[in-house]
This record gives structure tokens, C-alpha cells and sequence, in this order.
């Protein structure tokens, strides 16, 4: 009778969770978002880049900070992590169709080599739950501005901060909620060279269902935001709301650990959003995963059309997809991980050719300790 209840209270709080994200995306659908959006959804580590960037029901410990915080709420044990995400220097080239049929080069993407620093701590305190800490830091040169040989004229840099507290609870036996919350400040600059300050505040909320020893289900509504302050209100300044789901198998065979993940990120407005990876462990010892994702977002950036040397701030769909792969250690209570996955690159629009040259994969190095 316990287990009917709590699945009962686990499908009801996804069911009202689901409706009010499918509310708040139709609510902020035509607002162009902030360069902080971005930086918000590549906060996790390389355990779960490695799977495929599945992390809602797998979720656990100093890993779960800033993705699904009910995790940490499973954690006994002290424990912080360190990612470090490794973003290539990349180039495309943009072509279209000129008057003799020919496709002819009219604009480049020139994203600078950047990287996220994250540093997440769990902090047990018995019955009342656990306490969780959070800094991220990213900087980059988002786009160089090109002439018609290629070749950089100025760039727009920009940095984002994050600092994030979360607490998580284990509730009903088998049910962990968790709630986070994010400081932001992001620092853009525009097409004249001006720099822009803007602060604001993003939350997650959680929940993971324990369905047996072997099955966990999970939802985390993320990134819950009013967007950012910024002085020009020409400065796009919205942080896209996201919901979650996902699905994690876990089982032991003889010396070795197989886990699987499954998430889904609706309502698919821009296409849609999937991850699914497994991993395998021997002995606890020595780890390999492998994984697939297909992620699609609205991203505004800068860029020069190199056919007339005008300067325009464009919004494009963005897609990343493809097969992701990682590796695990552990010596006593220390582990490292590394992932390896696809990055992001523009769509094509009407009669449009892409090619990616240059920086077509992103690398994540994770450390954790419990102490």
C-alpha cells in the first residue's frame, strides 16, 4: 500500500510540474534568451556527458548540484566535484546560391576555444537532509567578427557566474526531492564595444523515484527565472525554462555494474531533445560509457555577413547530435571521469550550405572525493 502511494504522489507531482513548463515555454516562446541560457545547461560533469548528457534519475551526490538536486540527498558521505568542460576553437563556413547557381561563402562562424569551471560540494546532515554548494565560472570570446579573407577584426567577449546553494531530502523511504537555487551575473559585450552587467536568479526543483532496487525515475524543472537585469533593455536577457524526465536501470553482474539512462526534455519547441547512455563498471574500479543525444535551442549571436560586410545580430537554431564517450576511475574514495561529445553547430535555413572546418567535439574532465 506504501508503494501504490508513493508512486501515486511521484506520477501527481510530475503531472503538475509537465503542465506548468508546457505554460511557461508557451509564456516566453517569442522572447530571444540570454548568452547566460546556454551557460546554465552545460553545468554537469563528465559522468553523465559520457552517458550520453543523461543525468535526471542518475543523478547522485556532488554530481547532482546544479542538474537534478534531489540526488544529493543520497549521499552519506561528504563529497565535492570539480568539472572542467573544454569548448574547440571552432569554424563554419556559411554558404548560399549567387546569380550564376553557384554556392558562394557570405558568412563564417568563428567561435574561440572557452571553457566552464565547476566546483560542487555535498554536505550530509543527517536526517534533516543534505546541504549542497555550487561556483561555476565560464568566460569566452563568443564570436570573432570576420572580414571577406576570414580573418578577425575585433571580438565580443563575454563571462558568466553562477553560485548556487541546494538542499535535498529523502522523503515517503524511497522518494529524494531537492531544490537549488542560482546568483547570476553575466557580462556581454555589444556590436560598439559596450559592456553590459546583468544579475538575476535561477532555480531547480527535483524529485527521483525509487520504482524498485533496480528502476529509479526522475523530473526536474530547471532554470526557473524571471531572466536578467540589464540596464539596455536591447540586451537579450531571458533564461528559457525546461522540464526533464528520465529513466535509470541499474544492475549487478558477478564483478561487474551496468547502468542505464534515459531522459527527454519537452515539449520539443525547437526540435527534439533526447539523451540515452549506459555505463559499466568492473570491480567499481575502472568505468566505460557510451551514449547518444540530439539537442536542438534558439541561440542570438552576433555575426558578419561577409558578402556586404554588414553586421548583424542573427538568431539561429543550434543542434548537437551524435554519439558520446567516457571513461571512469576510482582509488579509494577518488574518482576521475572523462567524456567526450558532440558540439554545437548552426542549421541551415532556406537554400543554405554548413560546413563545420574546425571543432566539431567538446571534452569534459571530472574529479570527485568523499571526505
Amino acid at each position: 500500500m506504501k508503494y501504490v502511494h508513493n508512486c501515486v504522489v511521484t506520477a501527481l507531482f510530475y503531472l503538475c510540474v509537465f503542465y506548468f513548463f508546457i505554460f511557461c515555454n508557451a509564456v516566453s516562446a517569442d522572447n530571444t534568451t540570454a548568452a547566460a541560457d546556454g551557460f546554465l545547461k552545460q553545468l554537469i560533469g563528465a559522468e553523465h556527458y559520457g552517458m550520453g548528457g543523461s543525468f535526471v534519475s542518475t543523478s547522485r551526490g556532488a554530481n547532482a548540484v546544479s542538474s537534478n538536486p534531489a540526488g544529493i540527498a543520497a549521499t552519506k558521505m561528504n563529497q565535492f566535484a570539480i568539472h572542467a568542460t573544454r569548448f574547440p576553437r571552432t569554424i563554419t563556413l556559411l554558404s548560399k546560391q549567387n546569380l550564376n547557381a553557384n554556392y558562394k561563402d557570405y558568412a563564417q562562424y568563428e567561435q574561440r576555444a572557452y571553457g566552464i569551471e565547476t566546483l560542487n560540494c555535498a554536505f550530509p546532515i543527517g536526517r534533516f537532509g543534505t546541504l549542497g554548494i555550487a561556483l561555476s565560472f565560464l568566460q569566452e570570446g563568443r564570436f570573432r567578427r570576420v572580414n571577406h579573407l576570414g580573418k578577425a577584426l575585433n571580438s565580443f567577449p563575454e563571462n558568466n557566474i553562477a553560485l548556487g546553494f541546494s538542499y535535498g531530502l529523502h522523503i515517503l523511504e524511497n522518494t529524494l526531492i531537492g531544490i537549488d537555487t542560482k546568483w547570476l551575473r553575466s557580462k556581454v559585450t555589444d556590436t560598439d564595444g559596450g559592456a553590459h552587467l546583468g544579475h538575476g536568479y535561477a532555480y531547480n526543483i527535483g524529485v527521483i523515484q525509487q520504482v524498485s532496487d533496480a528502476i529509479h525515475v526522475g523530473v526536474v524543472a530547471r532554470n526557473l527565472s524571471n531572466g536578467l537585469s540589464f540596464s539596455d533593455a536591447a540586451i537579450p536577457n531571458m533564461i528559457t525554462q525546461t522540464i526533464a524526465a528520465g529513466v535509470a536501470y541499474r544492475r549487478e553482474i558477478s564483478d561487474a555494474t551496468l547502468r542505464i539512462g534515459f531522459d527527454v526534455h519537452p515539449p520539443f519547441q525547437d526540435g527534439i531533445r533526447t539523451n540515452i547512455g549506459t555505463e559499466i563498471w568492473y570491480r567499481h574500479r575502472i568505468g566505460a560509457r557510451i551514449g547518444y543525444l540530439r539537442h536542438t535551442e534558439m541561440r542570438y549571436a552576433p555575426v558578419l555577413f561577409l558578402e556586404d560586410t554588414a553586421f548583424e545580430a542573427e538568431e539561429r537554431l543550434w543542434k548537437a547530435e551524435g554519439f558520446c564517450f567516457g571513461l571512469g576511475f576510482r582509488f579509494g574514495g577518488i574518482t576521475f571521469d572523462a567524456a567526450y561529445t558532440p558540439q554545437f553547430i548552426p542549421t541551415t535555413t532556406t537554400e543554405e550550405r554548413i560546413n563545420t572546418v574546425q571543432g566539431e567535439n567538446i571534452y569534459t574532465f571530472s574529479i570527485g572525493q568523499n571526505f
